[in-house]
């Protein structure tokens, strides 16, 4: 009777460490990001970031945000794929704050 409380216990604890994990990882973004200047946007096709272009993915949330931005702010965007890689796509821009 002990061993199965013991063994209830330890398993209680392994499945709350998992949720934990897990927790901790859908808080993490997807792919590699780039921080720099928009320094232009062209339509909801592209944009431009410290001078390298970038495709938006179509139909991602990039799309959505390409409207409230303007060249000169600072951005965080997240891609598809490392940055130097000519299939790479934006899949989210957020802008910092204060800045």
């Amino acid at each position: 009777m002990k061993r199965i409380r013991t063994l209830s216990a330890l398993a209680a604890v392994i499945g709350a460490a998992g949720l934990a994990i897990g927790a901790v990882q859908a808080n993490q973004l997807a792919g590699p990001v780039i921080t720099g200047y928009v320094t232009a946007i062209q339509g909801t096709d592209s944009i431009t970031i410290d001078g390298k272009t970038y495709v938006i993915a179509p139909g991602s949330p990039a799309v959505g945000e390409l409207g409230s931005l303007s060249a000169g702010q600072r951005v965080d965007a997240q891609l598809t794929g490392p940055a130097s890689s000519p299939d790479t796509e934006v899949i989210n821009v957020a802008v910092h704050q204060g800045e």
